[in-house]
């Protein structure tokens, strides 16, 4: 298992009229934190991946809204990895706000996928070389 956590702060543009996070951008901050925990965990980043030919598209997300985030928090984002990745890579989230309270849990599934042919495919080796160790 690999966690990693990721600090983000809520700025305006991400709330509404209450300073509320509006819902969507929880999708970014996932986004946020997996990219920092792939890079984490590999030691290698997304888009030299991509440039190896393979690519990581977003199969599944789901998301539960617990308490709300609120504009110019510090929220925190651990991003939890507890199977070795196949030809899916699974990422559940856990989000606290400054009071280090849970306020969301979440999890996306990605797909690798052959950038030429754009069909499933097994994770880069030298991803799986930085990976493997977390699962021992």
């Amino acid at each position: 298992m690999f966690v990693h956590e990721t600090k983000v702060k809520v700025r305006y543009a991400e709330t509404d009229q209450m300073g509320v996070v509006h819902h969507a951008n929880y999708a970014l901050y996932y986004e946020l934190a997996r990219t920092e925990c792939f890079e984490a965990c590999s030691g290698i980043t997304y888009a030299s991946m991509e440039a190896d030919g393979v690519m990581l598209p977003i199969l599944e997300l789901q998301s539960k809204y617990l308490k709300p985030a609120l504009y110019n928090q510090v929220l925190t984002v651990k991003s939890i990895v507890k199977e070795l990745p196949t030809v899916r890579l699974k990422v559940d989230y856990e989000i606290y706000n400054e009071e280090n309270q849970l306020i969301n849990i979440g999890h996306t599934t990605l797909v690798f996928v052959d950038r030429e042919t754009r069909k499933p495919c097994h994770p880069p080796k030298n991803f799986m070389d930085g990976v493997n160790q977390y699962f021992i």
